[in-house]
């Protein structure tokens, strides 16, 4: 049996989104391709860097993608069933809006994949493949297999920074996050000789001494964070992670994140104004708390980055020249600026479709870059015209200049914030390179 896995890319402006390479790497095919007997043969292409003619041999095709690709999906699957070729689709976007994705194809993996992928396998090779397939309870995480980046030409990816798990889940419910509604409302996490192997054997593979974990909260398990980060240490990797504001109050974490190589962190800050943040749900966020909070970060010599998202019921017409302002002010290396998406399965969207207020309904607008919606206090042009004007703000030459420290972090990025300075003076967002 010959399966393909298939990573969809977009449309973008009308057009089909393809490239020579891209910046990131993604988990979730060769992790698939992990799960799958190796009695079946696998294959992975990525729509953005190679063309899908239609003509490839497989038995078998799965699509895994986020709500913007879904227009390409769609596409895809209609291409390869008229040829007879039946189609699986999973992911967020699957998940979350199943009877749409049931249209176009076969057969839903939704939720997690460890127990309901393996499973539609063995029934599609006897014959009695079902309509839809969901694990009947989260994983444990436990004995999870190691990713086949092997399946990957890596030469592709601009940054080889390897994507790793070590959690999943998160007890915090942001209005506009589909994470709980996939992987649940509280913290899983996986035995750390466990992540460790994972680690050692993606290196080896890879050649690679640069892991990216991907849990949406890398030190939201404080203690198994830090017995991760003790076992690091003698490996001499780098790495980056993503993680709440609150990281920065905790000394002890912090050394240990230097000590054991952690380059960078992402940071979801979302918004300054306490309004905004209420508007989202997002509690752990305290404004007071942030350029402290940051501080910390830079003092140990960890970079950091901060998203930043526009278009909240609590945000007026001047959040744009007050937000960059502010990370002006605290020296933020890199900021990721989005407008509000209101993907489906999201508290966001649920409000705004009973008010009325989603104007929009074309899945590759849904990519954090356009407005789709009415906002509360301004209209759509002032949200458009000021996210573009932030952009441009934060990324001009004279706040490039008054961001930059001493730090090493700082001037590593600096080629980065050039080269988005060059993007968004074209109106064009340069993060369509990484997703």
């Amino acid at each position: 049996m010959r399966l393909l896995l298939i990573q969809p890319s977009r449309f973008r402006n009308g057009r089909l989104d393809q490239r020579k390479r891209r910046w990131l790497l993604g988990m979730t095919l060769p992790y698939l391709a992990a799960l799958t007997p190796r009695d079946i043969q696998v294959e992975i292409k990525d729509d953005l860097l190679e063309e899908i003619t239609f003509q490839e041999k497989a038995d078998l095709v799965a699509l895994t993608f986020m709500s913007h690709q879904a227009p390409r999906a769609y596409q895809l699957a209609a291409g390869f069933r008229q040829r007879g070729i039946p189609v699986v689709m999973g992911g967020f976007h699957a998940t979350l809006a199943p009877d749409e994705c049931q249209e176009h194809a076969d057969a839903l993996v939704l939720g997690e994949a460890e127990e309901a992928w393996p499973r539609l396998l063995r029934d599609f090779q006897a014959g009695k493949m079902q309509s839809r397939y969901q694990s009947p309870k989260l994983s444990d995480l436990k004995n999870l297999p190691v990713p086949r980046y092997d399946l990957l030409d890596l030469k592709k990816y601009k940054l080889l920074n390897i994507p790793s798990q070590t959690t999943r889940g998160c007890p915090y419910n942001c209005n506009y996050c589909e994470v709980t509604q996939v992987y649940g409302g509280k913290f899983r996490h996986r035995p750390v000789d466990e992540v460790i192997e994972e680690i050692k054997e993606i290196h080896r593979v890879t050649q690679s001494d640069f892991i990216y974990f991907v849990d949406d909260n890398f030190v939201a398990n404080r203690r198994h964070a830090m017995a991760i980060m003790e076992r690091l240490i003698p490996l001499k990797l780098i790495y980056g992670c993503l993680a709440t504001a609150n990281v920065g109050d905790d000394p002890e974490v912090l050394d240990l994140m230097a000590k054991s190589g952690c380059l960078h962190v992402n940071i979801g800050m979302e918004s300054i104004s306490p309004e905004s943040l209420k508007a989202i749900n997002k509690k752990q966020n305290k404004v007071m708390d942030y350029e402290r909070q940051f501080r910390a970060l830079r003092d140990r010599g960890i970079g950091f980055s901060v998203n930043v998202m526009f278009g909240l019921d609590g945000d007026r017409p001047d959040i744009f020249e007050t937000t960059v302002d502010f990370l002006i002010r605290v020296k933020a290396p890199v900021s990721f600026m989005f407008i509000l998406a209101p993907r489906p399965g999201t508290k966001v969207q649920e409000q705004l479709l009973k008010e009325n207020r989603i104007f929009d309904h074309n899945w590759a607008n849904y990519c954090g870059f356009k407005v789709v919606y009415q906002p509360r206090h301004m209209t759509v042009k002032e949200l458009e015209e000021g996210y573009w004007r932030a952009n441009r703000k934060f990324y001009s030459p004279l706040a490039i200049l008054q961001r930059q420290t001493p730090h090493l972090f700082s001037w590593h990025m600096l080629p980065f914030n050039l080269w988005f300075a060059w993007c968004v003076r074209r109106r064009f967002q340069p993060l369509d390179y990484y997703f």
